[in-house]
């Protein structure tokens, strides 16, 4: 019997907000067929839920590289591969018609390795590997703590994908270690280290205030470009755009600045906010001012802050990044979480990295007591599930509405004075005529300098 290849199907799924899932499913009752219609109203479409298994299955594991998953609609399985850069789908196998090219496909899947599946053969050579790693070629030996209580772990498909946990190393004793999927066309964090480490060397307001770099690698054949030229998506000329791979970098260990109350607070906050301002003037962009992004170290007695984190950093020199929106969202200035903003039509100013400062002090005053975070009836909870257009509008309902009416917690009642006289400043930016905008030295002035006048 000779078997006939059906055309190669060129159905692909698409998403639409407002559109139901692709299978609809069908009932003799009316009675039955509005239960059904309610209970797929309450589901995520496949797709999203297809994506969020993919996110589940990134944050579940150390570096992992790639994920493959399926959709099956009717009698079409659709086959996914997401990883750090995008996300690509391949056309639809009709596994009644065309049986023998899925059980090819089931062969195929049989037989891939661990590593094939997205695994990152160095940091877990097996299910479950908790033992200790040796990165090749470098003599650097880890003892990875991932059950740590201090783990920080990205939860999404694209970007850098920053993983944070403690290891212990003969090597390089006990830190912390940070790992990134990062993007190959741009500046990497050490090449912004580099820059500012010299900027530190001439400005006391850096020197000390920024992380201490121990030791940095790049892992060969990670590259998400890899695939894409395999398939035909990108030519050679095209390989490093977009593309991200995955490196290691290791630094001091640090203390977070929420674990701070009262002038202790204030003092290594101001710290920061300098030490930003100077970097700002020598050309360095930070652009992700958050509180994880805010710590300290003590020296002889005395908290000291660290601006933290250069993943989303860029230099002036490089032109205006208004194409790419960038920081964690219920620190962003409200400018920044328009729909302009996010279409990459907003210039990423000064002024938004000061209004950000603000915030951080506002959240680490209502949400922390004694250096804990509150265990619960945590002020401003739900914003951090908020999209860019739902937190902006809540940041700007806690603005205009209720932060005459919030108390700070018991040990930030100095902080909170200063977080009030801030807010002042942000007012004035926005106007029912549109954003001012200011000089980088004008946003300084009105959003930070003057309200600290007389506490420090």
């Amino acid at each position: 019997m000779n078997y006939v290849v059906p055309a190669p199907s060129v159905q692909y799924m698409e998403y639409r907000k407002d559109t139901s899932s692709p299978t609809q499913p069908t009932s003799n009752s009316d009675e039955n067929q509005t239960e059904e219609e309610e209970m797929q109203s309450t589901k995520p479409h496949p797709i999203v839920q297809n994506g969020l298994y993919a996110a589940e299955m990134f944050a579940a594991h150390i570096a992992r590289q790639h994920v493959v998953s399926f959709i099956i609609n009717n009698d079409y399985i659709y086959v996914w591969f997401f990883d750090r850069e995008n996300t690509i789908q391949g056309a639809a196998i009709n596994f009644i018609q065309d049986l023998p090219r899925f059980l090819v496909l089931l062969l195929i899947m049989q037989r891939m390795r661990y590593e094939q599946w997205g695994l990152n053969a160095v940091f877990e050579p097996e299910p479950g590997f908790l033992g200790k790693v040796m990165v090749k070629d470098t003599g650097i030996d880890l003892e990875l703590d991932v059950k740590s209580d201090e783990r920080v772990t990205h939860f999404g498909i694209r970007g850098r994908a920053t993983t944070v946990f403690p290891v212990k190393s003969k090597a390089l004793s006990e830190l912390p270690r940070d790992c990134h999927f990062l993007n190959e066309s741009l500046n990497s964090e050490p090449d912004i280290l580099d820059e500012v480490y010299k900027i530190a060397q001439r400005n006391p307001d850096v020197q000390g205030h920024v992380p201490e770099l121990v030791w940095f690698h790049k892992f060969k054949g990670t590259s998400t470009s890899k695939i894409r030229i395999a398939l035909g998506l990108k030519d050679a000329e095209q390989a490093e755009q977009g593309s991200r791979a995955l490196y290691i970098i290791v630094f001091r260990k640090l203390i977070p600045i929420t674990t701070l109350s009262g002038k202790d607070l204030l003092e290594a906050w101001w710290q920061i906010v300098k030490c930003h301002r100077a970097l700002w003037k020598g050309g360095v962009l930070h652009r992700d001012v958050s509180p994880s992004n805010l710590m300290v170290y003590r020296l002889r007695g005395k908290f000291i802050g660290v601006l933290n984190d250069y993943d989303l950093s860029s230099f002036k020199r490089d032109g205006p990044s208004g194409l790419e929106c960038t920081g964690t969202v219920p620190f962003m200035a409200v400018q920044l979480l328009t729909p302009e903003a996010i279409a990459g039509k907003v210039e990423h100013l000064y002024a938004h990295d000061a209004e950000s400062f603000i915030w951080v002090l506002m959240w680490v005053c209502l949400r922390y007591e004694g250096g804990k975070l509150l265990s619960k009836n945590r002020p401003l909870e739900k914003w951090l599930k908020l999209d860019a257009n739902e937190c902006r509008a809540a940041k700007n309902d806690f603005r205009y509405s209720r932060l005459c009416y919030m108390r700070p917690s018991g040990s930030h009642e100095v902080c909170w004075e200063v977080v009030l006289k801030c807010f002042m400043g942000v007012h004035w930016l926005y106007t029912p005529m549109g954003y001012r905008k200011l000089s980088d030295q004008s946003a300084f002035e009105l959003l930070l300098e003057e309200p600290m006048q007389g506490y420090l």
